[in-house]
């Protein structure tokens, strides 16, 4: 995995800079006149108000851990109450759909055939009642709409979208992350997010915002565009995790092929 965060780490970049200032301020003291006297000081103090200060989480973590907590629980327990058994499809934004969704399948069978999907659709049935699955925003949209004010991902290459996912490191995210092919696939890798449900399970079906935001973002490439991203698998290591991922044809004809 390549690691980014020694200097996409906001953190670490204020840290770097607290830490040039003080050496500034204490270079200012070799030749003491008056002036360097003063600029030393001021350097110094800004230097320590840089690394003690800026790198300090405005919102303590477990309060966002709870909020985040508290949906995710809510997702999960629709998920079982309906049987659905199939890992997430990620669907971009199409005719019918004005931003993207996120399809929970009955089962990985249906991967394939998926129905047409718009904006009202959530509880998805066929003649006769059979059940198709579920359709949710994903739940990281929020999120990379924010982001996206500063990195944009549509029209961007797929094999391209790795730099600009670093984004997600930059903001402290989380603090690596590689996106290579594989196979037929892709390998989505990265350290866990501060909040992870640690549930493999939910991660195939219903990302938490972190790393649905990231997938939404790949979504949104000039390749994710025109296909699905379905998540094939999701593996846990440690701290750092892995999506499994395959981008599969929108229909055109009856039948949905791989990218």
């Amino acid at each position: 995995m390549k690691h980014y965060y020694s200097f996409y780490h906001s953190s670490v970049r204020a840290k770097i800079a607290g830490v040039i200032l003080l050496a500034i301020g204490i270079a200012f003291f070799i030749n003491p006149t008056s002036l360097n006297i003063k600029m030393g000081f001021a350097s110094i103090l800004i230097g320590i108000f840089v690394i003690f200060m800026l790198t300090k989480n405005s919102v303590p973590k477990t309060i966002s851990d709870d909020q985040i907590k508290g949906n995710i629980t809510a997702v999960k327990q629709i998920i079982e109450k309906l049987h659905l058994k199939g890992n997430a499809v990620f669907l971009p934004k199409t005719a019918p759909l004005t931003e993207e969704r996120v399809l929970i399948p009955p089962n990985n069978m249906d991967v394939i055939q998926i129905p047409d999907i718009a904006d009202d659709d959530v509880f998805l049935t066929r003649a006769g009642g059979r059940n198709l699955g579920i359709s949710m925003p994903p739940s990281g949209l929020k999120l990379l709409k924010k982001i996206e004010k500063e990195a944009h991902f549509e029209n961007t290459e797929v094999k391209d979208i790795e730099d600009k996912l670093q984004k997600f490191v930059g903001i402290d995210l989380i603090d690596s992350l590689s996106f290579t092919k594989h196979n037929n696939g892709w390998i989505l890798e990265f350290e866990k997010p501060y909040y992870c449900p640690n549930d493999e399970n939910l991660c195939k079906q219903y990302p938490c915002p972190t790393c649905s935001a990231i997938l939404t973002a790949i979504t949104r490439t000039a390749d994710g565009s025109q296909c699905k991203l379905w998540i094939k698998d999701v593996k846990h290591n440690g701290g750092k995790m892995a999506f499994h991922l395959h981008f599969i044809k929108k229909r055109t004809t009856r039948e949905d092929t791989h990218c």
